[in-house]
């Protein structure tokens, strides 16, 4: 017997939601998914998903361009199936923290509620990936890219508070470089410390590349659709 045919029903329920489609698809796809479960909680539907999701895929193959650089219009085109399936994991969280720490005991309305969650999302993915027209490859280039654009430095400017820090700092330096009895090496040493502060605000505006450019432009966007936990989620 196979090392997930083990797990108790508890376990089980709990990695329906971990690893939502490594478990429900990877091993349960088609006839088996439905010999097991019976067609409940959309597993039917869920299943017939998932093979539209591969057969699209393999339909719309995907290679990311040399320069590494997101198409905005793409990009357009990734916010809006990330939302779509951002709207479909909302049920996600509370039925998590209902849930969390339930590793030993479980029912089967358990496991037809994740299993139901597990289907919406699942018939979410596959609508936002047609209407964008994007396979799932394409999809997770787009996020990793903007997920590591995100983490780039410059481009945004200083922020309100970033300046106030500096202008409260510079000014209690400038009032200790007047007193009398700071010595001309003690000056320069604070004056260098004003410079250096006064430089991380130059350089919080400093050139962009061409993806943290776009994930400036949209920030707002990708941090309302940002999937977290379910970034990963795929079907192959």
């Amino acid at each position: 017997m196979k090392t997930w045919a083990k797990v108790g029903l508890g376990c089980l329920v709990i990695l329906l939601l971990c690893c939502v489609i490594a478990i429900v698809v990877s091993f349960y796809t088609g006839g088996k998914l439905m010999s097991l479960f019976g067609g409940i909680g959309g597993a039917k539907q869920m299943a017939q998903d998932v093979k539209a999701l591969e057969k699209f895929d393999k339909e719309n193959p995907f290679t990311p361009p040399e320069s590494g650089d997101v198409d905005e219009a793409r990009l357009q085109a990734y916010i809006a199936a990330a939302t779509k399936v951002k709207t479909a994991m909302a049920p996600f969280d509370s039925w998590i923290k209902e849930h969390k720490g339930k590793h030993e005991k479980g029912d089967w309305k358990d496991v037809k509620d994740a299993l139901t969650m597990t289907a919406t999302l699942m018939k979410s993915m596959r609508e936002g990936f047609e209407e964008a027209k994007m396979s799932s490859t394409e999809f997770h280039w787009i996020e990793a890219q903007m997920r590591a654009a995100s983490r780039e430095a410059g481009g945004a400017g200083p922020t309100d508070a970033q300046k106030k820090m500096v202008d409260d700092s510079v000014l209690v330096l400038e009032e200790q470089m007047s007193l009398p009895s700071t010595t001309p090496d003690a000056k320069a040493q604070l004056q260098a410390q004003i410079d250096k502060l006064k430089a991380t605000l130059t350089e919080a505006g400093g050139p962009v590349s061409h993806n943290r450019a776009l994930y400036l432009k949209y920030q707002k966007e990708l941090q309302a659709c940002d999937l977290q936990e379910f970034s990963d989620i795929r079907v192959n």
